[in-house]
């Protein structure tokens, strides 16, 4: 149970022997630091800057993955050692099937396209996650591969045996005017940010 006090507030211990904020005179044992001329106490602020730098940089390193390195270096020695190996398909000669030239470097769209499945592979391949290589089979490499492949419409349609097809010309473009390519970019660079 609580005791509760039940004198009679007179009674009442008030006394206090601090003083009240009107009667402390605080500039009595006031040190001024301004006096103060020894510096030799004080840590060099650039030396700790350097050390909290160093402590920042250590701790980011900690939690920084690995880079692991590409296992190809580039888009040749990723169609050369893995493309090619391994995506097999029957490939017709300019029969409206499946179109392939071995000259697939000699292909703009063709180059790029292997350049990005490159690049999403490398990618993949050093995820953490146990999907991303059937991810990168399905969501990249199979999109890629029907475009080109496309023995009707893709970039090496009309591919043929003896090499006599190089390929579709550029298609036609035109200059964009100023008024038109100044609206362009700045649509572009509000959708950046």
């Amino acid at each position: 149970m609580v005791e509760i006090n039940t004198a009679d507030p007179e009674e009442w211990d008030t006394s206090n022997d601090a003083p009240d904020g009107d009667d402390y005179d605080a500039t009595d044992d006031y040190e001024d630091t301004d006096d103060f001329e020894d510096t030799d106490d004080f840590e060099d602020t650039d030396d700790f800057e350097e050390e909290v730098e160093d402590e920042l940089n250590d701790r980011r390193d900690e939690y920084e993955p690995e880079k692991k390195e590409p296992k190809f270096k580039n888009v040749i020695e990723f169609v050369e050692g893995y493309f090619v190996p391994v995506i097999r398909r029957r490939i017709s000669d300019n029969d409206g099937g499946l179109s392939w030239d071995s000259r697939w470097w000699a292909y703009p769209e063709v180059v790029a396209r292997l350049t990005a499945l490159h690049h999403a592979w490398e990618e993949a391949r050093v995820s953490d996650s146990a999907s991303a290589m059937s991810l990168w089979w399905i969501q990249h490499l199979e999109p890629h591969l029907r475009v080109i492949l496309d023995g009707d419409t893709g970039p090496m349609a009309n591919a043929t045996s003896d090499r006599s097809f190089m390929g579709w010309p550029a298609m036609p473009a035109e200059p964009v005017p100023a008024g038109v390519l100044a609206m362009i970019l700045d649509q572009n660079e509000g959708a950046g940010q």
